[in-house]
């Protein structure tokens, strides 16, 4: 039997961790038949560590239904992280046939040798109290994978955060790979010495007086709406979409307050046939964010090497530097791509070490 439904991104349960407390997520998932209704019900391999809400329920064709994954609070951090492999759900899924019963009763009266759509979900614990505590440990493959599942985690540590993090990195008997890790993940370092300038989304602009509120400036809006649209839709790699404000004329100068272009984002997150798009209309393919890094650094820290071929094959520099110094390879070597490291060299790239954090 053809599959009925799809689970959304993120294909597996993925809850951020803490102790003592109840922690949750959302699963969403999407209907893939056409006219008829889709059953499922949920079953863990955990049954005294998750409660599901609700453990069954109805898709309407072709629309996305939610359930809730609620770990009970927890004493003792998990065993193993990010993936956990004692832990795991079953989601069944049949066609359904309307009657009177519920959803619960409907399943368990289904007749001798009814089958039914059956999808595997994998748990992942994440979040910063784990992160701290792989970093205090010096795990470094614990580490990548936590930051691989939260993108903007480090990015969105506040300054107290950050410095503390760095610190138990730095006092690692062998500091230099997670502390380059961490600075190439992300994890922005105060200064308190620039605490006082306004800047990124704080920033405060001058009305400028021979704007004209109600022509100009409507025009500018719409425009900045427009090239906003299209950093998002490279980000969730919506290609039609894409298309169609790039054929409205739409432009491509946005970014965001870390400096990253629709470029940037469609890197990162692997999503190859936009990032040919953008390059094929023109797009800067060496422009840089707040940190230097060209989109190529992203698509290796993205870890998809197909999109990488695409930077490759444009003939970018494999060799620029951000501006800690470091290339795309060596990028590579720290989140431990062992078939990027590979393509790299083969078209000539060179590793630069930054210098040490002190």
């Amino acid at each position: 039997m053809e599959g009925l439904v799809e689970v959304c991104e993120p294909s597996e349960v993925r809850i951020e961790f803490s102790l003592n407390c109840k922690c949750r997520a959302t699963v969403r998932l999407k209907s893939l038949s056409l006219t008829t209704p889709v059953a499922f019900k949920i079953q863990t391999s955990s049954p005294n560590k998750f409660l599901v809400n609700p453990p069954s329920g109805l898709i309407p064709p072709l629309s996305v239904a939610t359930f809730q994954v609620i770990l009970k609070p927890q004493s003792n951090l998990p065993r193993s992280y990010p993936r956990s492999p004692s832990d795991r759900f079953l989601i069944k899924t049949a066609e359904f046939v309307a009657d009177s019963s519920s959803i619960n009763a409907w399943f368990a009266s289904r007749p001798y040798g009814f089958s039914t759509c059956d999808l595997k979900l994998k748990v992942a614990f994440v979040g910063p109290l784990l992160l701290h505590d792989a970093v205090t440990r010096g795990d470094l493959d614990a580490v990548r994978n936590l930051i691989k599942r939260q993108r903007s985690l480090l990015p969105d540590f506040s300054p107290t955060q950050a410095d503390s993090l760095l610190r138990v990195a730095t006092r690692l008997a062998n500091p230099d790979d997670m502390v380059h890790l961490l600075l190439e993940a992300g994890l922005r370092i105060h200064d308190p010495l620039h605490s006082n300038n306004l800047s990124g989304p704080h920033q405060v602009h001058v009305a400028d007086p021979n704007i004209n509120i109600a022509g100009d400036h409507k025009e500018v809006v719409e425009i900045e709406e427009q090239e906003e649209a299209i950093l998002e839709a490279s980000r969730r790699g919506d290609v039609k979409q894409l298309e169609w404000l790039l054929r409205s004329g739409g432009r491509d100068k946005f970014c965001d307050h870390y400096g990253l272009t629709a470029l940037h984002a469609a890197a990162v997150k692997g999503h190859k046939d936009v990032v040919l798009m953008l390059s094929e209309a023109g797009l800067d393919l060496e422009c840089q964010d707040e940190e230097g890094h060209v989109p190529l650094h992203m698509a290796v820290e993205g870890g998809d090497i197909g999109t990488v071929q695409v930077f490759v094959d444009k003939g970018v520099n494999l060799n620029a530097t951000n501006k800690r110094g470091a290339t795309p390879l060596y990028m590579a070597r720290v989140w431990g791509y062992d078939d990027i490291c590979q393509l790299l060299v083969s078209r000539g790239a060179l590793s630069s070490l930054p210098a040490t954090f002190t």
